[in-house]
């Protein structure tokens, strides 16, 4: 899931070792992600298992002087984690800046913490790896849940790649039947704490689709960075699309300009799906 271009430097790699997760550069930005495999959500009735929705993603950049950088923190989180999971991060110093939902009709229920850092990245990532020690480690939902007991095809594949193009994603992945497209809204240059941010964290745009059924409608999603004044244009042609608009909230705090993010989701036909997203992406600026 990262802009293979430009490979992680060794201080990358050690804050991605320490957090169990995967390094990789985006943006120019050291970013590491994992999944929490240990939830097994289903949404709107269907499996639920993409990076959209069991996410854990951490970043650094513009380091200073001093060996400090802009540090960032998010996780998928059980309803009884959050308070311990937050309790742990302000005894470290960690500015904890969001906590809501991302998505309706699913289960378990969801939510999502969000949190920053002016600090040096192992410092960072020693901490944030001592909070997520509080995380509950076993199963929850049914981890040997498939869709219909189908294997996945090599046209879902094609699918992905179609949807892909509609999207005009900087990059996709296709694995156990989830197709994932990604690409940064590069146009915003916000910076966070003062200092300039481009991790994708904070730029993000996303489109999933999983968990296909015999008749081509998947379970589809969808979130984006989003500036105020363009989200309600943006809600409308969602909705003229039948689109479920889930949430819309910040995900930082002291930023500029103010970021708000929205998600959506929908059972649909993928490339339908791409179809009516990328006309609603189009009022944005």
């Amino acid at each position: 899931m990262h802009d293979m271009g430009e490979q992680p430097d060794r201080l990358c790699m050690d804050f991605a070792g320490i957090l169990g997760a995967t390094p990789g550069v985006i943006n120019g930005v050291c970013t590491a992600t994992r999944f929490r495999r240990n939830i097994h959500p289903t949404v709107l009735g269907r499996r639920a298992e993409s990076f959209m929705f069991i996410p854990q993603a951490f970043s650094f950049e513009n380091m200073g002087p001093n060996g400090k950088a802009l540090c960032l923190g998010e996780t998928v989180l059980l309803q009884e984690e959050v308070n311990p999971f937050m309790s742990r991060l302000r005894e470290q110093g960690i500015i904890v800046t969001a906590l809501h939902n991302h998505w309706l009709f699913e289960e378990p229920r969801l939510l999502y913490m969000h949190w920053e850092s002016i600090d040096h990245p192992l410092s960072f990532a020693k901490k944030t790896r001592d909070a997520l020690d509080v995380l509950i480690k076993k199963n929850i939902g049914n981890k040997d849940r498939r869709v219909n007991g189908r294997e996945f095809s090599r046209e879902e594949e094609a699918i992905c790649i179609e949807f892909d193009r509609i999207l005009s994603g900087d990059m996709h992945t296709f694995e156990d039947g989830i197709c994932t497209v990604m690409r940064s809204r590069t146009s915003i240059r916000p910076t966070v704490l003062g200092r300039r941010g481009r991790s994708f964290l904070l730029v993000p745009q996303m489109f999933t689709f999983e968990s296909m059924s015999s008749d081509g409608r998947a379970l589809c999603s969808g979130e984006t960075v989003i500036l105020e004044d363009e989200l309600n244009p943006f809600i409308s042609r969602l909705r003229e699309h039948n689109i479920i608009v889930t949430a819309f909230h910040n995900h930082w705090l002291f930023d500029n300009p103010r970021l708000m993010y929205i998600h959506w989701e929908k059972i649909d036909h993928p490339l339908n799906f791409a179809k009516n997203v990328r006309e609603a992406l189009n009022v944005l600026r």
